[in-house]
């Protein structure tokens, strides 16, 4: 007799979810990681203190504090996804492809979800943004690179689901009259939108009205505090020469865009990178220059890298409800202070938000439909409550149109309601 059970997984570029689907009845979220303080929630982490071993989530935080943060810790690596570039990375001499990595912390989940449910796991059900790229073709090779890294876990029949429809399925239950809904999902990797027409009936593809969706969201708003203010503490405007060169040069681009994402900085250790940068630091031009490269390699062999955008990210909350708040690092050597005020955010955010909002725009056209026709306006996720996201919707809909689902659960409550489909 074959097994119905599915497992639902909300894999999301910061925090990872994951309920099932068994014997006709629901599973709500699992509590995967009993070291965080909400279990059912694990931090989409992966440390290897060497390349035998791993930690996940909480525990890999943990860890990373306790081996003085020697090693690789991996976070938003899912953004990776539709870059053809980016391949993967070595961990001490050990090969990881993206694909492989990602497999990886599925895997994990499986073995933790198998575990609590004492059941084998063959069946998923596994959220997907609405796009992973503006581009076609590179979100097709997203795609097809999670389906590999769903194999690697062991999975052997996948089905994924958009997070935004996950999103409306699981508001569809609590209502008793139809509503044509827009689904926001503001999460760290993407923002993704849904337009939906949803009542107290069962749901049909055709009631989906439009799907878009936009690479860009909390990462992308993190990495504004670093390239707009704090890149020029480690070299960012570094100028060098090379060994019996003439001309003076400037930091690349290439290096500059990597210090300022949170997925990508930890690439810098790579060895021909981290080589390139001690040949800049040789033929800096200033001792200013010499120090920010300084700073650049302290926060690179200190691991301090994940301490120091945990620091970005609280600003950019406390920005949520302060005019103006104090930025400060106080790790010896990268004693950092400056402050940040609300307006330059704004400012800083416009095109990030732009690019956003006309994803939103697309799939309102795509129903031809305006924001007055629309009944209902959900979002979910941490960014949705970013005051530049909320304010643009307030504008467009109407604050009395804004409704807030649960912030991480409600994908996945939509996704266990795919499941169910998915097993029958």
């Amino acid at each position: 007799m074959q097994n119905d059970l599915v497992l639902a997984v909300d894999f999301g570029t910061s925090n990872s979810l994951a309920g099932a689907w068994r014997e006709g009845h629901r599973v709500e979220a699992l509590p995967l990681d009993p070291s965080a303080s909400d279990p059912t929630l694990m931090r989409t982490l992966l440390y290897f203190p060497n390349q035998d071993l791993c930690f996940y989530g909480a525990n890999a935080i943990n860890k990373y504090i306790e081996f003085e943060m020697e090693g690789r810790l991996f976070r938003s690596f899912k953004s990776h996804l539709p870059n053809r570039s980016y391949l993967g990375t070595l961990v001490d001499d050990r090969v990881l492809t993206l694909e492989s990595m990602i497999g990886i912390f599925l895997l994990e989940m499986k073995k933790r979800a198998e575990t609590l449910l004492d059941s084998p796991v063959e069946r998923a059900v596994i959220g997907r943004p609405a796009r992973y790229s503006l581009d076609n073709e590179s979100d097709n090779f997203a795609l097809h690179r999670m389906t590999k890294a769903a194999e690697f876990a062991g999975f052997r029949q996948v089905e994924f689901v958009p997070e935004p429809l996950a999103a409306a399925l699981d508001l569809r239950r609590d209502l008793k009259s139809e509503r044509v809904a827009l689904i926001g999902d503001f999460g760290g990797g993407t923002s993704d939108f849904t337009l939906i027409r949803l009542g107290p009936y069962a749901y049909k593809k055709e009631h989906v009205l439009g799907l878009e969706g936009c690479p860009l969201a909390g990462d992308a708003l993190d990495s504004l505090f670093m390239s707009e203010r704090l890149n020029i503490y480690f070299g960012a405007q570094a100028k060098y020469k090379v060994a019996l060169g003439r001309n003076v040069m400037q930091m690349p681009l290439a290096i500059i865009d990597r210090l300022n994402r949170p997925a990508h900085i930890v690439h810098l250790k790579e060895p021909a990178t981290y080589e390139f940068i001690r040949e800049v630091r040789k033929g800096a031009q200033s001792p200013n220059d010499q120090a920010a490269i300084d700073r650049l390699f302290l926060l690179l062999e200190d691991q301090q890298i994940f301490s120091f955008f945990e620091r970005i990210e609280q600003t950019k909350r406390e920005l949520s409800s302060a005019e103006q708040t104090a930025f400060s690092f106080a790790y010896p050597g990268l004693e950092i202070g400056t402050d940040f005020t609300r307006g330059e955010f704004v400012q800083w955010a416009d095109e990030v938000r732009r690019k956003i909002f006309n994803a939103m725009d697309e799939c309102l056209n795509q129903a031809g439909l305006k924001p007055a026709q629309v009944d209902l306006v959900c979002l979910t996720g941490g960014s949705a409550q970013v005051p530049l996201i909320r304010q643009e919707l307030e504008q467009r809909f109407g604050a009395g149109k804004l409704q807030t689902q649960a912030h991480f659960h409600s994908v996945l409550s939509g996704l266990i309601e795919s499941a169910g489909n998915f097993s029958s």
